[in-house]
């Protein structure tokens, strides 16, 4: 026998000669390609997932025996499992279930968990966009463009240097960030829910503008971020969730440079009936604890504040310098 094959164990031999689930899968809901095929060990690894659940785990390798035995044990390891229970398949487990590999060979069993983690993470941003696509169509069936409202937003940023300091308040499921990623500009975006900043940065790996953008849990109300710290400070249908609303404007004129740009966009009366009705049709409820836009542009002319106001079907969208 080859020496190189010397300390295989017969579970190892039978994977490598009889290897488990090798092929392709068409229109996969994840796929990943890990390794490099000019200098070494490379696999393709496709995926099905049916409720949360790897249903298919297909892949075809280039490279040795041992790329090939560890990721044929790493898709029987994967399917059938919930995609939170199969992303926290490890080397370990892949060594554990062969009954132990050659040293010289462990550095294969990161290749098949490596594409396992990639194919689910791509599958991760596949499901989110679609959803966030289903939602933005949704919307747009009512005439309410939320898309074209945030690019609008950007264009009067547009003068604002590609150094500029953004700030995105609420960003949610990052609408705004990445309108303003898309527009060549980075930003920081703060959201105090980790499920909407989840969303927000899928959804900007699948716009490929996360390395521009910064997402941070923070609270709106209480900012960890310096004074003067932010030549821009916008924020996009987040006002009339909050139940302090003063409380939230004083913050951003905090934290806004002095004759920095404040540029904040809600709801309007027809945007409110609009959101009402696809609630009412889902069987749920939208409420508005926080100010209108037309008590925020009252707010800012107390305060003596130069104001551009620009109507949308569904928002207004207001622009000031910041005043302290």
């Amino acid at each position: 026998m080859d020496t190189e094959f010397q300390d295989m164990n017969e579970k190892i031999i039978d994977h490598f000669l009889n290897p488990r689930n090798i092929g392709e899968l068409e229109n996969a809901d994840g796929m990943s390609m890990v390794g490099d095929p000019s200098c070494g060990d490379y696999i393709k690894v496709w995926i099905r997932v049916q409720n949360e659940t790897i249903a298919d785990f297909k892949y075809k390798v280039f490279g040795c025996w041992g790329a090939i035995s560890t990721t044929s044990i790493v898709s029987e390891l994967a399917i059938g499992r919930h995609l939170k229970d199969a992303i926290k398949i490890t080397d370990d487990d892949v060594m554990r279930e062969l009954g132990g590999i050659p040293e010289n060979k462990q550095h294969c069993s990161l290749l098949g968990v490596q594409g396992l983690r990639s194919a689910i993470a791509d599958y991760l941003v596949r499901d989110n966009h679609r959803k966030y696509q289903q939602r933005i169509d949704i919307f747009r069936s009512y005439g309410y463009d939320i898309p074209a409202i945030r690019e609008r937003m950007t264009r009067i940023i547009g003068q604002q240097g590609d150094q500029a300091r953004i700030l995105d308040i609420g960003t949610g499921k990052g609408h705004l960030a990445i309108a303003i990623a898309q527009s060549g500009k980075k930003c920081t975006a703060v959201d105090l829910s980790p499920g909407e900043l989840y969303m927000a940065q899928l959804n900007a790996v699948h716009f490929q503008v996360d390395e521009q953008i910064n997402f941070l849990e923070m609270d709106a109300y209480d900012l960890q971020l310096e004074a003067n710290s932010y030549d821009v400070v916008m924020s996009a249908l987040f006002i009339h969730h909050l139940e302090h609303t003063e409380q939230f404007l004083a913050e951003i004129r905090r934290v806004c440079v002095p004759n920095g740009l404040i540029v904040l966009s809600d709801i309007n009366e027809h945007g409110k009936e609009v959101i009402q009705e696809i609630h009412a049709r889902e069987g749920k409820q939208h409420e508005t604890v926080g100010w209108s836009i037309d008590r925020v542009i009252d707010w800012y002319k107390s305060h003596n504040s130069e104001l551009t106001v620009i109507n949308d079907e569904c928002e207004t969208i207001i622009c000031t310098q910041n005043s302290k």
